[in-house]
């Protein structure tokens, strides 16, 4: 049966268990996300006009060295095939770029539909504030609660992971929102498309309302204390959050570009 460790075991210790459904559950998930983030690039470099913008470098920089090096990471730990410290590494900076690099893949496309300069930067503050907060004293817990003996960071380790990962999915469900109530707001200027808006709009809103979803479900997983099953499908959620942002921009280019021609150019 899985492994239901909590995150103080789960930070220093491999899958113990003898379940072959479970290794190949961790392994196809991994490889999943992996697989999506290799396409992702591929795909950015044929879709964008542009490689000199902050939407392009945030997609190209969380999926190459976010998801990749946190999922070869935590193939590495579970599966026990590297000492501890070199899976921790990989897990714990590519988790750092993952998460704060999808937030800033979020940000960059509210440029395409909020142009408040003030309210972006206080958006783009929040996200530095936020990783220096959550990520700073998550890098200092991983790494003691590997190297010290007889202390208290596998505790505070494990209250810190469910802190980071509420403050994470509050900051990208604050951005989500904004985002949404922007477009809705674009989408009444034109009246007359009623049969693309409706569709554009369904789209907008489904994919917001399933990267909500997959945070949800997250945190349920983290609260509970299934680290193991919350690290990889965290990942592989994360590499599925970005190959739907690539299915929505071209419909939100052309929803937008109207209004604001240059600063739709991908």
């Amino acid at each position: 049966m899985v492994n239901n460790s909590g995150p103080v075991e789960g930070i220093v210790a491999g899958y113990t268990g003898n379940s072959f459904t479970v290794q190949a559950v961790l392994a196809t998930l991994l490889a999943s996300a992996v697989y999506n983030a290799l396409e992702l690039i591929i795909i950015i470099f044929f879709m964008f006009h542009h490689y000199f913008n902050l939407y392009f470098w945030s997609l190209m920089v969380t999926a190459a060295f976010g998801v990749i090096p946190q999922s070869v990471g935590l193939f590495l730990k579970y599966f026990e095939l590297a000492t501890i410290s070199i899976p921790v590494t990989l897990s714990t900076v590519g988790w750092c770029i993952m998460a704060t690099g999808h937030s800033l893949v979020l940000y960059s496309r509210l440029h395409f539909v909020l142009f408040n300069k003030l309210a972006l930067r206080l958006i783009l503050f929040l996200i530095i504030v936020d990783a220096v907060i959550f990520q700073v004293p998550q890098i200092v817990v991983s790494y003691g609660s590997i190297y010290a003996e007889h202390t208290a960071f596998p505790t505070v380790f494990n209250t810190w992971e469910s802190v980071q990962i509420t403050g994470f999915f509050v900051q990208e469900f604050i951005i989500s929102s904004v985002f949404i109530v922007q477009t809705l707001k674009i989408l009444q200027l034109h009246p007359e498309r009623n049969e693309r808006k409706a569709n554009i709009m369904y789209q907008l809103l489904l994919l917001n309302v399933v990267i909500i979803r997959m945070d949800i479900s997250i945190l349920v997983l983290q609260y509970t204390t299934r680290y193991m099953v919350q690290t990889v499908l965290k990942t592989f959620f994360y590499a599925l959050k970005l190959k739907l942002e690539i299915g929505v921009l071209s419909r939100l280019v052309s929803l937008v570009s109207p209004h604001n021609e240059n600063s739709m150019s991908i």
